[in-house]
């Protein structure tokens, strides 16, 4: 739990004294950073490409400042103002030298850290000699071993209704990540906008994606692309397990 708050206190995209706010606050467009942080960086590059594109730290990072607007109007026109600055195309990595190619172009890296520190929470209370154990961040999960001899079983709520489960996953060595539309949104106008930024501001049907994978970091970016782009080819250690 502690190595989970130091994340948080390091790459929290809000947070004055991260270092992903002084990247995004920066007076120049090169620094030197951290093994730890040019990894998280390796790792969201990777998965933008396998993604084609759809997960992208600079994406989400840049145009997250359109949604301080006043008025919708005010949102479109800020949205467009960055959207040719928000990609990770903008973003290069030499060894531990992050680089800009703008002043512009702001990370988020809240659509990896959480997840890869559940990974790390297995990791290390298998080192510890922990046989079994399911970690929940805040629904992102993990879980190995067994839970009294069965696999764990994780329900998937109900995004009408809170009281109910849509269904029950059987997790055994493994992650489950569900991702939706429906609690995180801000409001502007009257009209909610949903945390998950596209480029293109369209979105698969589905409003909420729920996805087995081996790790938490897989199940968890894969479930929030496949809320923009369902008919993507999945790897196939990715289980899409249920949507509505």
């Amino acid at each position: 739990m502690t190595y989970a708050k130091q994340l948080e206190y390091s790459y929290g995209f809000f947070r004055k004294t991260s270092d992903v706010y002084a990247i995004n606050h920066r007076s120049k467009n090169s620094h030197i950073i951290s093994d730890e942080f040019a990894g998280l960086i390796k790792m969201a590059l990777f998965y933008n490409k396998v993604t084609c594109g759809i997960f992208d730290i600079a994406l989400s990072g840049t145009l997250k400042a359109s949604l301080n607007s006043s008025s919708l109007e005010e949102y479109q026109q800020h949205r467009n103002e960055l959207l040719p600055f928000a990609s990770c195309e903008h973003i290069s990595l030499e060894g531990n030298c992050l680089s800009f190619s703008n002043a512009f172009t702001k990370i988020d890296l809240g659509g990896l850290v959480k997840e890869y520190a559940v990974d790390q929470a297995v990791l290390q209370l298998q080192n510890l000699g922990i046989k079994s154990a399911l970690i929940n961040f805040g629904g992102d999960i993990a879980a190995y071993g067994t839970c009294h001899g069965n696999p764990w079983k994780i329900g998937i709520q109900n995004p009408d209704d809170i009281d109910s489960n849509l269904i029950e996953v059987a997790l055994n060595d493994g992650s489950v990540c569900t991702s939706g539309h429906s609690k995180r949104y801000t409001t502007i106008e009257n009209e909610n906008i949903t945390h998950i930024i596209s480029a293109s501001q369209s979105y698969a049907s589905s409003t909420q994606i729920s996805v087995v994978a081996p790790t938490t970091l897989d199940a968890g970016i894969w479930s929030t692309v496949l809320l923009i782009k369902q008919d993507l080819i999945l790897p196939a250690h990715i289980q899409l397990v249920h949507n509505v």
